[in-house]
C-alpha cells in the first residue's frame, strides 16, 4: 500500500502514554500503559521499539520481520514508506513522524492519527521542534569526498540540496537557510523581529516576507555564561551552584576508570582541583575548545532521564550539553593530552555534569 492509501486509516486515537517492556525469553518487546497492563504483547524486536507509545510508532515484527507504523487501535499505516537514517526509524516528535514515499524517494510527516500533513516534496527533513522543521530540496545524494552517489561504491553519503525553514503547514519559511547557521539553535526561543539580532547570541533567517526569524544560539549562550559567569566566581561556593546533583569523573584509578560523586563530595575532593583548572581556562593559560556533545545513556544515570526525549534520545532541543576541551603540549610544542570538563542545560541554567583528567593525574 502506498502512502496515497494512509488518508482513509485514520481514527481517533487515545492521549494516553503506553510505555515498552521486554519479554526476556522471547527477545522481543511489547508495550504497556501506565497501570502496567498489557496493552500488546512482546512481538517486536530490531531497532524500532520506542520507550514511549504516544500515538504512533514504528515496529518491526519479530515473527514477520514485517516493519509499518502502528497506531494504538492497531491500525497499520504506511507501511512500505517508513522513514529511517542511521539503522534507526522516526519517532513522534510534536504530533507528527516523517514518511519516505518509497515510488518518489521523498519525504513528507504524517500526523499522529496517521493522515499525511506535510506530503512527501522534500528530499529530507528534521523533526519539528517549536512548529518549525528543516528541510532539504531541490537535492541530490553525494558520497562523503563529494563524487557523485552511487549505492554500490558509496558507503557515507548526505544530501546535496537547499535548506529551507518550514512551519506545520508545510510552508517554506525562509529558503535558502545557511546550512553552518543552523546548528545550536534554541528552537524554543524563537522570536519574529523586523531586523537581525545581536549576532553575539542569537542567530536569525530572513523570511519570504521579510521579517526575521531570531533564535538563541546555545554555543554562543554557553560561551557566554562560560566566560561571564561560571569563570567570574570559582570560590567552593559558586562551583557547588554551578555542579548538577552528580559529577562524573573519569581518571585511572588501579581498577576503575570512572567514578559518581554528589556534588557535596565532587567538591570536597575535586574543588580545588577545578579552581585551578577553570582558573588556567580564565586567565587563558591553555588551549581551549568548546564542542557540543550528546549525553550517553550507558555513561549517565537515572538522574539525567528527564533529558532525554520520549524517542530515548538525549534531547538536544531543550537540553544541549557542552565540552571544554583544554589541550596541553609539551616542551616541544607536541600535544602531550586533552582534558575535558562537560556541561549541561537543565531547568536551572547550565551545570557541570563530568570532567576527564591527564590519566597521569595523582594529585593536585
Amino acid at each position: 500500500m502506498m502512502v496515497s492509501g494512509i488518508m482513509m486509516l485514520a481514527k481517533a486515537q487515545k492521549a494516553e502514554n503506553w510505555y515498552r517492556y521486554y519479554d526476556a525469553e522471547k527477545d522481543t518487546y511489547g508495550y504497556k500503559d501506565a497501570q502496567g497492563k498489557i496493552k500488546i504483547s512482546a512481538r517486536f524486536t530490531g531497532i524500532t521499539p520506542t520507550p514511549t507509545f504516544k500515538n504512533i510508532i514504528a515496529v518491526t515484527e519479530g515473527r514477520t520481520n514485517k516493519s509499518y507504523y502502528l497506531l494504538k487501535n492497531g491500525q497499520k499505516v504506511a507501511k512500505d514508506s517508513l522513514y529511517a537514517w542511521d539503522m534507526t526509524y522516526d519517532c513522534e516528535q510534536e504530533g507528527k513522524i516523517r514518511f519516505r514515499d518509497r515510488v518518489t524517494d521523498r519525504v513528507g510527516f504524517l500526523d499522529n492519527n496517521g493522515k499525511v500533513v506535510i506530503p512527501a516534496v522534500y528530499n529530507d527533513a528534521r523533526p519539528f521542534y517549536n512548529g518549525l522543521s528543516l528541510v532539504i530540496h531541490n537535492g541530490k545524494r553525494i558520497c562523503a569526498d563529494g563524487t557523485p552517489y552511487k549505492a554500490d561504491l558509496c558507503e557515507h553519503w548526505s544530501w546535496n540540496g537547499i535548506t529551507a525553514l518550514i512551519n506545520n503547514r508545510g510552508e517554506i519559511i525562509a529558503d535558502s537557510v545557511d546550512i553552518t547557521a543552523i546548528e545550536n539553535l534554541n528552537w524554543f526561543s524563537c522570536k519574529i523581529v523586523d531586523s537581525v539580532a545581536d549576532t553575539t547570541l542569537y542567530t536569525s533567517f530572513k523570511t519570504k516576507k521579510g521579517k526575521y526569524y531570531t533564535f538563541i544560539n546555545y554555543q554562543k549562550e554557553f560561551t557566554n555564561w562560560l566566560y561571564n559567569q561560571f569563570l567570574i566566581n570559582l570560590k567552593s561556593k559558586a562551583l557547588l551552584l554551578n555542579c548538577f546533583d552528580e559529577i562524573i569523573v573519569e581518571r585511572v584509578w588501579k581498577q576503575t576508570l570512572r567514578k559518581t560523586y554528589s556534588k557535596a563530595a565532587f567538591i570536597r575532593e575535586y574543588g580545588a582541583l577545578l579552581q585551578k583548572k577553570m582558573a588556567a581556562v580564565k586567565q587563558g593559560q591553555v588551549e581551549v575548545t568548546i564542542i557540543k556533545e550528546e549525553l550517553n545513556a550507558f555513561t549517565y544515570s537515572k538522574q539525567f532521564k528527564p533529558f532525554y526525549t520520549d524517542c530515548g534520545e538525549p534531547n538536544i532541543a531543550r537540553y544541549p550539553s557542552f565540552d571544554v576541551i583544554t589541550s596541553h603540549y609539551d616542551g616541544n610544542h607536541q600535544l602531550s593530552y586533552q582534558e575535558h570538563f562537560s556541561f549541561l542545560k537543565t531547568g536551572n541554567g547550565y551545570k557541570l555534569i563530568a570532567l576527564a583528567l591527564n590519566p597521569g593525574y595523582n594529585s593536585l
